[in-house]
């Protein structure tokens, strides 16, 4: 793995990766906003004698028009929690992809599934000969979209931190660092990066959405939770963001402020904590496929294949019977 094309990978999602996702939220989110008003609130589009129709969804705190509590909550949970993510994640890979070319022993072919002619699958079809040197280390996607990740986020967080200097902020410094530790992107990027080296080290057949899929629904949690998509521009209420109780006005500060105290936060951190345990199981699984298939199921393509077919098999099964 080269330092230097992970550099070019941070430095192409800081610039250009942070651009193309603050435009393409906006534009997302306004579509989104306009479809929900249709829907819910179409007296909205009264307003368009006085403001264009894409800049509506945006001003109607400026002219006083309050829509229903309903509408906000749909319209809000379809951009911050749905579309955000998804564009966010995608981007991510499409960065690393972008800016550095990953080995691999499989790539992803569509093939027709059945009579039908526009029915196909995505499978995995290897790239590399039986006898040629194989790809067993998985470093370098872990490496590429962390550093797609952090690119993104460092960007992000310092926007927020230099937005949160007013005088009657509290617990700048705090909240400074805090907002770097919350790993929600580390968390999705190594996701994606072992799901992928999982199709294209391995030879798993995954579609593209089971590949993304996983950091979607996370970090569509963790925006449904509090935690603000890039569009997203006020950044007065960090405790939220990283779902912590807020802290007093002239209140002493102290450690416990950081016990969660309800259900609710308890259950988040546990399936922070079952991520984390996720992408370190599957960094060591996908790293030890990767070698059987060359040592033990060396030339032994076929019956490499099947094991793993009855593994999975194998794992549903125990999981229905649970």
């Amino acid at each position: 793995n080269n330092i230097y094309t992970a550099i070019g990978t941070f430095y192409i999602s800081l610039t250009l990766g942070y651009t193309l996702a603050f435009l393409s939220e906006v534009a997302v989110t306004t579509i989104v906003r306009l479809g929900v008003f249709k829907i819910w609130e179409p007296d909205i589009f009264s307003l368009t004698s006085e403001v264009p129709t894409p800049i509506l969804p945006w001003v109607l705190r400026e002219k006083a028009y309050k829509p229903k509590r309903i509408t906000l909550f749909a319209a809000d949970f379809a951009s911050s929690c749905i579309a955000a993510p998804i564009i966010e994640e995608i981007l991510k890979l499409k960065i690393c992809q972008w800016t550095s070319k990953l080995p691999r022993n499989f790539k992803p072919v569509k093939v027709q599934k059945g009579k039908r002619k526009r029915s196909k699958k995505t499978v995995a079809q290897a790239v590399r000969s039986i006898d040629a040197p194989q790809v067993t280390n998985v470093n370098c996607y872990v490496v590429q979209m962390l550093a797609a990740s952090l690119g993104l986020k460092l960007f992000d967080i310092t926007r927020r931190i230099l937005m949160y200097t007013k005088k009657q902020d509290e617990h700048k410094h705090f909240f400074a660092v805090a907002r770097g530790v919350y790993p929600i992107h580390e968390l999705c990027g190594t996701m994606t990066a072992l799901l992928l080296a999982r199709r294209d080290v391995v030879g798993i057949d995954l579609p593209i959405w089971k590949i993304v899929g996983p950091a979607i629904v996370i970090h569509g949690l963790a925006n449904f939770r509090g935690m603000k998509p890039i569009f997203k521009w006020n950044s007065s209420t960090p405790w939220s963001e990283m779902q912590l109780p807020p802290f007093k006005t002239g209140s002493d500060f102290s450690f416990t402020h950081l016990i969660p105290t309800s259900y609710a936060k308890i259950v988040w951190t546990t399936i922070l904590l079952r991520v984390f345990g996720f992408c370190v199981k599957n960094y060591y699984l996908t790293g030890r496929q990767a070698m059987k298939r060359t040592t033990t199921y060396s030339g032994k393509l076929h019956a490499f294949e099947a094991k793993l077919h009855t593994d999975s098999f194998l794992k549903k099964a125990k999981k229905d019977q649970s």
